[in-house]
């Protein structure tokens, strides 16, 4: 079997290139929409990926022959449990099912991307994969992904990796480093040694900065030299960047970048494709400036879970059904009609055809896709600036459309001479934009649920709290300087004065269980870094059994005791316990979908304070 390889035109700012595969030949740059691909026992899955994938005939991706990208475990969050029927994908793996199962037919064969699912792994170490039969607790975790990779058919694959949060020990960060090295290494010598599958490989890269992501590439070239792997053909894929790129922090990614490319043998530079997984969007000429050739994304469905539209000449966002015309000439808008997306959109009807015959998510599908549009009309732009040696004038033009980049074409300037003279020239009145100076707090990945349970440590609530407030903990700490806890905060204060000093707030941490407000800044609260999957039904059952011991023993002290959640696995943990104690009240009552917008909603915070006013009242 013939080798993938690839190869790429220098221009004189960016490159384009030309990745062979044993089917298909990919041109870069290049974006790979990210989607899920299994998402129940057959390839006619419901939802909104059926009309992304292909029940849009005219503009579905799979209907399009386009390249995707996903990630390899997410079955675990659309067929759980069901053993049988995962079996049933990997025996006949995922494009065949697309083509021989859905109606109209499909002839699908453009190329797969299987990502390793890693980050789904370092925060749910308890998860039993083995009733899957897989297992990656043996060291052999490498082989076990790629197994399932090539049974479902991944014409591109990612090597197992675990990515590093921000503010990670550096102990820990180079524990998973090396990690992920020796994954990507095992992986390497496997497909060596099985000719009968040669997909393109991806080795993931990680760093913490520009030092440590150098130190990652000296390390992965030199022992693929010593193992004999220097032959063959991989590229590298840059993960750990989604919360920097979140955070604005564009210093940081372009650091870390440049750690990457300098430490790649001069003499392999056009031959190693870069990935980088989800930055895109914007930062697309900027990826590409520094000579990335490829990336990902899913914006462009969680914007349109929350209604969002991008906008075709600002490529800002709009709530959908506050527009008043679609103006874009995209496919999809072309046949698509406002009044009818916005109506269907507002119907009570759920779970079942509205009157025209479609289901809701059709109109979510359609809105997602436009806005993958708007991602493929950068890629595409970019593309024709690098083939006619004018990105950088068109990178320029890009910034001063988006001010929040113009720090990151500075950070660029700094070491590219050419750039420098020309923001010197042309944008000399370019405002001084500061990053966000986020006071970094330093995390470990090693604390368990036995660091912290506030039911050992004698503790009781003050009499003078009359409302228990319980909503899931945040990424952000302390939780109270998070977003979402502000917003809760802000909300009850402005509709109860002075009577919010009766509520009780207590956060259902997805590690430790209830954590009352005033042990947020404990050392253990402060420093866990920890997302609770729907999958992970142990340890939901863990922190919903210690959220019923509380309650059991302190709800006497309280009038009312209310969770608010809307996210599925904070949900799930909530609605059990209260099941088995009937004081607690479970809002939003009927949330129209379980996910983390639905905690922003207005009318779901409305119901809120509400129920908590009454309480009080």
């Amino acid at each position: 079997m013939e080798l993938p390889v690839f190869s790429a035109k220098v221009f004189s700012h960016g490159r384009t290139g030309e990745l062979h595969l044993a089917h298909t030949t990919l041109s870069t740059p290049i974006l790979f929409p990210v989607v899920c691909l299994i998402t129940g026992t057959t390839a006619r899955g419901g939802g909104l990926w059926k009309y992304i994938l292909q029940a849009d005939v005219s503009n579905g991706l799979l209907r399009r022959n386009l390249p995707v990208m996903s990630q390899v475990l997410h079955f675990l969050d659309f067929i759980p449990n069901r053993v049988h029927e995962l079996k049933k994908w990997r025996n006949l793996g995922i494009q065949w099912r697309y083509n021989q199962e859905v109606s109209p037919p499909l002839q699908y064969n453009s190329a797969i991307f299987l990502d390793s699912g890693g980050f789904k792994l370092l925060w749910n170490k308890n998860v039993d994969l083995s009733v899957y039969g897989l297992s990656v607790k043996s060291g052999k975790g490498y082989e076990t992904i790629l197994e399932l990779q090539r049974d479902l058919g991944g014409d591109i694959v990612a090597t197992l990796d675990y990515p590093l949060p921000p503010g990670l020990t550096q102990s820990e960060a180079k524990e998973w480093m090396d990690k992920s090295i020796k994954n990507a290494v095992g992986t390497a010598r496997y497909l060596q040694t099985n000719p009968d599958y040669q997909p393109f490989l991806y080795v993931a890269a990680h760093g913490q900065d520009r030092a440590s992501m150098g130190d990652y590439m000296k390390q992965v070239f030199k022992t693929f030299q010593e193992k004999d792997l220097n032959n063959s053909p991989f590229g590298l894929a840059v993960g750990s960047l989604v919360p920097l790129r979140g955070a604005h922090k564009y210093s940081a990614i372009i650091e870390i970048l440049r750690g990457l490319q300098e430490n790649i043998p001069e003499s392999r530079r056009n031959q190693i494709p870069i990935h980088v997984f989800g930055v895109t969007g914007n930062m697309i000429p900027i990826l590409a400036y520094l000579g990335i050739d490829s990336f990902d994304s899913s914006t462009y469905v969680q914007e349109a879970r929350s209604l969002n539209y991008i906008d075709h000449k600002t490529r800002r966002t709009y709530p959908v059904l506050e527009m008043e015309e679609l103006t874009c000439n995209c496919p999809v808008c072309q046949q698509v009609n406002l009044e009818e997306i916005q109506n269907s959109l507002t119907s009570e009807i759920r779970c079942r055809p509205l009157p025209n015959g479609h289901y809701k998510s059709k109109y979510y599908g359609d809105i997602a896709l436009h806005n993958l549009e708007m991602d493929f009309r950068v890629v595409k732009e970019t593309r024709e600036a690098i083939e006619a040696n004018s990105l950088q004038e068109y990178l320029i033009q890009h910034a001063e459309k988006f001010p929040k980049l113009q720090s990151a074409l500075e950070v660029i300037a700094k070491e590219d001479e050419s750039l420098r003279v020309r923001l010197t020239r042309i944008m000399v009145s370019m405002p001084q934009k500061q990053e966000p100076n986020l006071s970094q707090r330093v995390v470990s990945l090693k604390y368990t649920p036995d660091d912290f349970n506030i039911l050992n440590n004698g503790y009781c609530p003050t009499k003078d709290r009359r409302v228990l407030l319980i909503i899931p903990c945040s990424g952000g700490k302390p939780y109270s300087k998070s977003r979402s806890h502000r917003l809760i905060a802000e909300r009850l204060e402005q509709a109860l004065g002075k009577k919010t000093e009766l509520i009780h707030k207590v956060t259902l941490s997805g590690l430790y269980g209830p954590v009352p407000e005033e042990w947020e800044n404990e050392a253990a609260i402060l420093g866990y870094d920890f997302r609770l999957e729907p999958f992970n039904q142990a340890q939901i059952d863990l922190i919903a059994n210690r959220l019923v011991s509380y309650l059991k023993r302190h709800s006497d002290r309280y009038i009312a005791c209310i969770g608010y959640a809307t996210s599925r696995a904070y949900r799930t943990a909530l609605e059990q316990a209260a099941q088995q104690v009937s004081c607690l009240c479970v809002l939003p009552t009927k949330p129209k979908t379980l996910r983390l917008t639905e905690f922003f909603r207005k009318e779901n915070v409305a119901e809120l304070v509400e129920q908590v006013r009454t309480s009080l009242n």
